[in-house]
């Protein structure tokens, strides 16, 4: 079955003859003649009237669609344009926020630093050079008035950055409670005119009560300073002591130094930007609780398009670009498409009048027009494949074909894995770009006799013919996964994307198309449960299994209120000592028709409708209570909770864990949220503001599973992380694996120098403990140590050991050797579920 379908065409119609043999004129065959010929005349009349509008008609639409194909590429054009200004901009910022890190860094070092020692630095570095932008930058100190004298004398002493000769006044002149001076900077220039004087109260007027509000906020403060006709950029950073950012505003108050001062000028940082986009015009733009600055270049023309970038972090850039000619009149380009079309129209219609003949070619042109509606009406606008509409009608015809050829079809639904992470990555147009290109890989690898539609967003289906050419369907589908294993290079995407595409197959008759579609479509569902990246072929057991997900799905919805959930909790032992420092909560649920449901199941299911969120709520409610009556009762345990993506993806998250804390009584400090790595990058910028937030409610903060996903040196960094739970791949790969055993070795450097703690999840063997008690892992869990316990048996096991299993701490001595009371009862539950 090919791709494309031929219209039908139509026949001309023939004409009547004139018999020449009737006698004489006036005779009635020559009357029956001339009527017919009258009666013919009118028709083509009519005919050409008709073509004559339909052609009229054609034109405005074609010029309106090549109007409206402009209109789009502008507005394509200007957001791509746009993305490449804020890129630009963005990776400015990040370059001046660098630097006064590096600047303060210098100074919490060095808070005594000389003129001569910061301006020697500042060249080591070569900030001037490699910051053109930079107009000059120095240190701010906060002066008492019972220290001016001195401070004068400190300032006169060392006026190696000053710009000016003579003693040194207080500017503005008075009695104040403190001053603010700057005393140590490098500018680039040494101009007395746009120079501060040496002592000017920077803590004075309105910009005074910008650098005392960074001072007690932590965060930068923003102000532009205008000099004549030059607009200056001035931002005062502060610092304090031991490099780190007090979380409460009295302990910023004690651990101030003092302000890193910078002034930039903006409009060379506009200007590199636009470098390559000199038409454009912009509003760059930084808001914050205390800063409102804006910069702005060019001027924007009536109706100009515009687009604003969150550039983050409170900065934002709002381009410019030339105004959209809309309408088939704006441009000359459509308005001759369109008299050209008009005239070309009348031309034909006039020429159907003159040479009536040639209607058979008129008609024909009239059967292509027609053929080309019909093929926009069943083919997709954007890959030129066929549609939901004709993909269905050939799937009845592939039904039918096979049943009357005794020959099994099968269809194939493809969708590409996580499309929607490049529509929000890279924008819609990029996304379209891209389903193009995997059409067309699609259609080179598939035979003549096999048809590919598009059904709308990313997904597409294959129908096999093997009445016509024999080939089973997973061949096929091993074509279109090695298809997608070469990346997508795209115009305006530096880096080549790697996509990966799920299938799901089903063969043989049905009562409907829509019934094999549906089949073919549980398949693909559970080629994305089994991992993504390859294809399933329908069984008759998995309509089964979704019908089980749904009823799962409506049990979950009110199992809470019911009481089916409850929790479990798996110790967590020093390795040194093997004494009990902490535990973990596990989510468990008993249905009374399902019976014990496993988490692997179900959690997913909670994830996906989003009921996850509720459910968590309640988890961090019950943990907190429990831990709270473990600490009455003079047990005082760490207790981890796990937190899902989907709740990371909330800010109510904070409040959450701030309720469950408060309503609770349990201690902050004992209180650890898990999350997985996977969690942390879906949006690392917010997934870091709101684990900082959680930590400032002295929450600890563990990264789940860690080795299985998307580690880096930069992610760590970037998140305020207090241990890493090595995964139990690792762990069990530690006695037989070199690569385990290395890995392992690698993390636990990686804490002791980064100052985290290291966890080891599913320790099972003796052999295991030994090695990971000679690697110095801090803590583990697993089943030789204990299996998950209800709370009633975790309360048994601390009051019998009084809440410390004791074991002798040399690292050495064999697991084999420990005290039988540290392993539990068993069960038949995992250490790391969900």
């Amino acid at each position: 079955m090919s791709n494309r379908r031929t219209p039908p065409g139509r026949a001309p119609s023939s004409s009547p003859g004139t018999d020449w043999s009737d006698p004489g004129p006036g005779g009635p065959r020559e009357e029956a003649t001339i009527s017919t010929g009258r009666e013919h005349l009118r028709r083509w009349i009519a005919l050409t009237a008709l073509l004559a509008l339909l052609g009229i008609a054609a034109s405005v639409a074609s010029a309106r669609a090549v109007a409206s194909y402009n209109a789009r590429s502008e507005r394509e054009a200007f957001a791509l344009s746009s993305a490449d200004v804020a890129s630009s901009l963005r990776l400015a910022i990040q370059r001046e926020q660098d630097l006064v890190v590096t600047g303060a860094a210098f100074f919490v070092g060095k808070p005594d630093a000389t003129n001569a020692e910061f301006q020697a630095w500042s060249r080591s570095v070569r900030a001037l050079e490699r910051y053109p932008e930079l107009l000059g930058w120095g240190q701010v100190v906060l002066v008492p008035a019972a220290r001016l004298p001195g401070m004068i004398a400190q300032m006169a002493a060392d006026p190696s950055g000053s710009t000016a000769a003579g003693p040194i006044v207080v500017i503005p002149p008075g009695d104040r409670p403190f001053y603010c001076f700057l005393t140590v900077s490098q500018s680039r220039t040494q101009d007395e005119t746009t120079a501060a004087p040496p002592g000017y109260d920077y803590c004075s007027g309105a910009g005074g009560a910008l650098e005392l509000a960074a001072r007690d906020s932590g965060r930068s403060g923003y102000q532009v300073l205008t000099t004549g006709s030059t607009q200056t950029l001035s931002i005062q950073v502060p610092f304090y002591r031991g490099g780190v950012t007090p979380a409460t505003t009295e302990a910023r108050l004690e651990a101030f130094v003092a302000w890193m001062g910078v002034g930039f000028d903006p409009n060379l940082l506009i200007a590199g930007a636009l470098q390559e986009h000199r038409e454009a015009s912009l509003i760059l733009r930084f808001r914050d609780s205390s800063s409102d600055v804006q910069f702005v270049s060019g001027r924007p023309a009536s109706g100009a398009q515009t687009l604003t970038t969150d550039l983050q972090n409170g900065w934002t850039v709002q381009t410019f670009g030339a105004p959209i000619q809309t309408g088939v009149l704006a441009n000359w380009g459509t308005v001759a498409l369109l008299v050209s079309g008009i005239l070309l129209s009348l031309a034909l219609a006039v020429l159907l009048l003159v040479l009536v003949t040639g209607r058979a070619s008129a008609l024909r042109m009239v059967s292509r027009r027609t053929g080309e509606l019909r093929h926009l009406a069943l083919h997709d606008e954007l890959t030129g494949l066929p549609n939901r509409a004709l993909i269905m009608d050939r799937m009845n015809q592939l039904l039918l074909r096979g049943r009357r050829l005794k020959a099994d079809g099968a269809v194939l639904y493809v969708d590409i894995d996580d499309f929607k992470d490049v529509n929000d990555a890279f924008g819609h147009p990029i996304g379209d770009e891209l389903l193009v290109a995997v059409a067309a890989r699609f259609t080179a690898v598939l035979r003549e006799a096999d048809t590919i539609g598009r059904m709308g967003g990313d997904e597409f289906v294959v129908l096999i013919d093997d009445a016509q050419v024999g080939a089973g369907p997973d061949l096929i589908a091993e074509r279109l996964l090695e298809a997608m294993r070469e990346p997508f290079e795209l115009v305006g995407v530096a880096t080549p994307l790697r996509l990966t595409v799920s299938i799901g197959v089903a063969t043989g008759d049905r009562g409907s198309a829509s019934d094999l579609l549906r089949d073919a479509d549980v398949a693909l569902y559970e080629a994305k449960l089994a991992g993504k990246n390859r294809f399933v072929t329908f069984e008759p057991a998995m309509q089964a299994d979704i019908s089980r997900r749904v009823e799962l799905e409506v049990a979950l919805r009110d199992a809470i209120n019911r009481g089916e959930l409850h929790l479990m909790y798996q110790p967590i032992y020093r390795l040194a000592d093997l004494e009990l420092i902490g535990t973990e909560t596990l989510l468990r649920w008993t249905h009374p028709t399902f019976g014990s449901v496993s988490p692997e199941e179900f959690v997913p299911i909670l994830e996906q409708n989003g009921q996850i969120k509720e459910v968590g709520r309640w988890v961090l409610g019950q943990a907190c209570e429990q831990a709270a009556r473990w600490d009455a009762d003079g047990h005082q345990l760490d207790l981890s909770v796990n937190v899902s993506g989907r709740q990371l993806e909330d800010d109510t998250i904070v409040d959450d864990i701030r309720r469950a804390l408060d309503a609770s009584g349990c201690r902050p400090g004992s209180l650890i949220i898990e999350v997985t790595e996977s969690a942390l990058v879906r949006n690392p910028v917010a997934a870091a503001r709101r684990l900082t937030a959680i930590k400032s409610l002295g929450v600890r903060i563990a990264i789940d599973d860690f080795g299985t996903g998307y580690s880096s040196l930069a992610y760590l960094q970037r998140f305020p992380v207090d241990s890493l739970k090595i995964d139990r791949c690792f762990t069990n790969g530690i006695t037989t694996s070199a690569e385990s055993a290395a890995l392992i070795r690698t993390l636990v450097k990686l804490g002791q120098d980064l100052g985290f703690s290291t966890v080891a999840e599913g320790v099972e063997t003796p052999a295991e403990l030994d090695l990971l008690r000679l690697e110095r892992v801090d803590q583990g869990q697993g089943f030789l140590l204990s299996h998950p316990l209800p709370p009633q048996d975790l309360q048994a096991l601390l009051a019998a050991r009084g809440a410390s299993v004791q074991a002798t701490p040399d690292p050495s001595v064999p697991a084999d050797h420990l005290s039988t009371a540290v392993i539990s009862t068993p069960t038949n539950e995992r250490t790391s579920t969900p």
